[in-house]
Order: C-alpha cells, then structure tokens, then sequence
C-alpha cells in the first residue's frame, strides 16, 4: 500500500511515465517523425477522422497497426493504385454511396483543409494510394502477452465512478421536469458534475445550470466528436486537479446519499475505531476492493487505516470516509488500465 504521501509520489510517476516524450506507436507525439508513409497519412488524417475512429467497432487511428489491418490493406476502403475507385476517397470527397455519403460528418473535407484544421489534402491521399505498395507477408499484430498500461480516458472514469460510488443523473441534474431525461440536462449548482460534450443529452445553458460541466470533462483529456478535437491520452496538471475536486466532490455525494452502501456498506457514519472497530475494518477493506479490482494486502489495509482514516476521523467519520474513497480514486491503480 503506498502511503498517502508515496501515493503522491507513484500518482506523480505515473503521470511522468505516461506522458514521457518517448515516440510510441499508439502515443507519437507531435515532434516524433513519421515511420513510413503510411504513418504519415494517418498522422496527416487523424485531425478529421480520428475524433469517431480512435475507439469503437472502427478504431483505424488508434495506432498503425490498427491504421494498416483495418483500412489501408482492406480492399473495401482502399484500392491499390485506383484512388478514385477507393471507398476512402469517396467519402473525403462526399460522393461515396450508403448512408455515410462523407467522412466526417458535417464538414467536406476541403472546407478543413481550407481551414488549416487538415493540412493533408486529398490529392495527397490520392497520390499515396497510387504508389501504395502491396501489403507486406504478415502485417503487425498486438503481441496478447505483451504488458501495456494507459490511463483511463475521462469517459472511463465518469462512467465507472457513477457505477462505483453508486450515483446516478438524478444526483447532479433537475428531476422536475416529468420529461427531463429527454431533454437537455439542468445541472443543479454546487453538484461539481463532469459530463461529456458530445453526449446526448447534452447539458442546457439555462443560468441555473452549472456551465462549467463539459469544461471538466475536457480538462479530464476527454474528446469532442462535434469539434473535432481529439482526446488527449497523457495525464497532465489539469487532468489530476479535476480528477482530485471530482473524487472529493463525488465521494462527498456518495457518502451523503441516503440507503446508498456503494462506500458505507459495513459501518454508518455513527461507527467509530473506538465504538466498532470491526465495522470500519470490513468496509475499509471492502471498499479497496471495490475501488481497485483486489483486495488489500494486510499492509495495505493498516496504512490506509492509520494514514488516512484515522487522521480523519478526529474531525467526523463523514470526512474519514470521503477522503478514503478519494485516496483510492487518486490511486495508480485506479487511474490505469
């Protein structure tokens, strides 16, 4: 068990290993030069496609390997020497037949060019495919055995805390409209609620409503499909100060909420070390392993015990138990995957 303090320190470590400046497949950064000119064209079309297709049943741009097995080599997207028979091109251009005439939605691809938002033009695209050369023997394939770590993404982390600490809508928007689950979502102030802005529902403007809703979500690294911006997979300064007023805020509301035992489901809040110390052991544990997929180590348990609940509890039981289903959120292996 990391101490609060060591639990900093890894939070820290974590962050640094997941956004080291070393050029990955599926992380290149912007400074890293292209592989090949398949990775170049990826790279040069991820701005407009990869807000729909880095997740999903169609996740071409999550990396090369996905890039090249899903849709370069795949002869219903890309024709080898033929652009202009090519299903790739057809949509970049708007004239490709079935429900989706164009990639992406909502913009031609010229007008993004046009922009500055895309820099590869599709005479580029055209010209690749020409000169494409033929599929090597046995394209790349993800080794199942190899070990990999990422953080979750911010729609991971709103989702999986909502099932966790036992929430739900009802908890952060207005219910007084019998028609509110079909509706734009008013946000009661004060809820501190994260939500994502290319969602449905998506959050109302009325002045009531706690605007600053979609903010949180981006500053978690989330995506926006509607604007075309991407999800940003590092986790930097402003990703953990919304993931620690987001664990403190909802652990709170947690806590608060009545016949709720996602965080008190052995001990209430009149349980104390000094009155039912067996009740506050079995919760403690219980919400470790809730939290974080394993149970505790003996260790593990009687550091989060005596480091964090303990310091806590002299000011109320209420506090003791938000700051330890905060501690875990904050924990590595929470915030990992």
């Amino acid at each position: 068990m990391r101490t609060p303090r060591s639990m900093l320190g890894a939070a820290a470590l974590t962050a640094l290993v997941l956004t080291a400046g070393a050029c990955t497949e599926t992380n290149p950064g912007e400074n890293c030069p292209p592989s090949g000119k398949n990775e170049e064209i990826r790279l040069g079309l991820a701005p407009a496609c990869e807000g729909c297709h880095l997740t999903g049943n169609k996740p071409f741009f999550a990396s090369l390997t996905a890039f090249e097995n899903g849709l370069v080599y795949d002869e219903r997207y890309v024709k080898r020497g033929d652009p202009d028979n090519s299903l790739l091109i057809q949509l970049l251009e708007g004239t490709a037949s079935g429900s989706y005439p164009q990639m992406p939605p909502g913009q031609h691809y010229d007008e993004l060019v046009a922009s500055g938002s895309v820099k590869l033009t599709i005479e580029q695209v055209k010209a690749w495919i020409r000169e494409l050369p033929p599929p090597p023997e046995r394209l790349e394939a993800p080794n199942p055995e190899a070990f990999s770590v990422r953080r979750l993404s911010a729609e991971e982390m709103v989702v999986s805390l909502m099932d966790q600490l036992g929430l739900t809508l009802e908890d952060f928007v207005s219910t007084s409209d019998p028609n509110w689950r079909n509706r734009e979502y008013v946000v009661n102030g004060g809820k501190l609620f994260v939500w994502p802005g290319d969602w449905a529902p998506g959050i109302s403007r009325q002045y009531v409503s706690d605007s600053r809703s979609v903010e949180r979500f981006d500053a978690l690294g989330g995506g926006n499909s509607l604007v075309y911006r991407k999800k940003d997979v590092t986790f930097g300064p402003s990703a953990a100060q919304t993931l620690v007023q987001m664990s403190q805020a909802w652990c709170a509301r947690a806590v608060d909420k009545k016949g709720n035992t996602a965080v008190l489901r052995y001990a209430t809040l009149a349980d104390t070390s000094a009155k039912n110390p067996d009740a506050v052991q079995k919760n403690l544990r219980t919400l470790y392993l809730r939290m974080l997929g394993q149970p505790p180590s003996e260790a593990e348990a009687k550091e989060l015990y005596e480091r964090v609940y303990l310091p806590l509890e002299a000011q109320s039981t209420r506090i003791a138990w938000i700051g330890v289903c905060a501690s875990l959120i904050r924990h590595p292996l929470w915030i990992t995957y």
